[in-house]
């Protein structure tokens, strides 16, 4: 996991629902979230929630966390693209002020 940010990604205030869950939030993922050959839904599934839980661990990124951390983290990726997104905007900005100091 790496907490880079292309630098040509301003992260600002959501004014808007995000539209995906990593930088840049407001435009369309061009990933496709459709089910691969021979993957249940089960399996799509995991693999949309595994990718849900990476997407807030990569705002966390050096970050020490604790078993209820990743308790909470697992939870929250249960929620929709909007909730992650802007869970993950609100850690990658604060990292960025944090920074700044």
């Amino acid at each position: 996991m790496s907490n880079t940010i292309p630098s040509t990604v301003v992260l600002t205030p959501l004014h808007h629902e995000p539209r995906r869950i990593r930088p840049p939030f407001n435009v369309e993922s061009q990933q496709p979230d459709d089910h691969r050959p021979g993957e249940t839904n089960d399996d799509w599934r995991a693999r949309n929630r595994a990718d849900q839980v990476a997407a807030l661990l990569e705002a966390l990124d050096g970050i020490e966390l604790g078993a209820h951390d990743h308790r909470i983290v697992e939870w929250l990726a249960g929620w929709d693209t909007s909730v992650i997104g802007t869970v993950a905007s609100l850690f990658y900005r604060a990292r960025a002020v944090d920074g700044d100091r």
